[in-house]
């Protein structure tokens, strides 16, 4: 296993120990372990943002497709050439 050494600041370093009190994490090495791996698996708040307005922009363009208000077919639009 990787050794990784970093400087944080006083301010960063009371904030660290604070979350590690209040979640229950016994060192900083279990911490961060679990930083990275929640920064892998879950999204940016702005990742959920732009889903969020995506499956909406769908739901308005399947709504409009279905009524037949679409100069071009959802189906043909995309379609691959």
């Amino acid at each position: 296993m990787a050794t990784v050494f970093f400087k944080i600041n006083e301010k960063q370093e009371g904030e660290i120990e604070g979350l590690m009190e209040e979640e229950g994490y016994t060192n900083k090495a279990e911490f961060f372990r679990f930083l990275v791996k929640f920064f892998k698996y879950h999204k940016s708040p702005e990742d959920k943002r732009l889903e969020n307005v995506t499956h909406k922009l769908a739901a308005v363009l399947k709504k409009l497709d279905e009524k037949g208000k679409l100069d071009v077919p959802l189906d043909d639009q995309l379609a691959d050439v």
